[in-house]
């Protein structure tokens, strides 16, 4: 923002546009970083609900988990939109049915598919100490 400033009182044209570039992400990745807690906060309690087993509220947080990644989409898309499914709607999609047809377990192994055939198989994904 300092260095847009400087660059308007100096007449500094190109400069201006390059500093209002970057102001113009900065803010905008600061609209986004609100719709990324959402969605780590809402992955969180789809996390506890499916390892405690309750089937209902895993999958009203489904639903919120999908409503923040179309959000999410909609604001860093393009206006040329893709039609084709990302494996996180495939994995939504697969979960929703699990989870539809009562199957916590279900759930649970279309996620650890999902983080395994994506390199995620090992590793701290969530705090399993209490």
């Amino acid at each position: 923002m300092v260095t847009l400033l400087k660059a308007l009182a100096s007449g500094d044209v190109a400069g201006a546009k390059t500093d209002l570039a970057k102001l113009k992400t900065d803010l905008s990745a600061q609209e986004n970083s609100t719709s990324s807690d959402s969605l780590s906060k809402d992955m969180t309690s789809l996390l506890k609900d499916l390892t405690s087993g309750d089937a209902s509220a895993a999958t009203k947080d489904l639903a919120k988990v999908k409503s923040d990644l179309q959000a999410e989409e909609a604001s860093t898309s393009s206006s040329s939109s893709s039609q084709t499914a990302s494996p996180l709607d495939t994995l939504i999609s697969k979960m929703s049915a699990s989870l539809n047809s009562g199957s916590v377990q279900g759930a649970l192994q279309d996620l650890a598919s999902f983080l395994v055939q994506n390199g995620q198989g090992s590793g701290s994904l969530v705090n399993t100490t209490a």
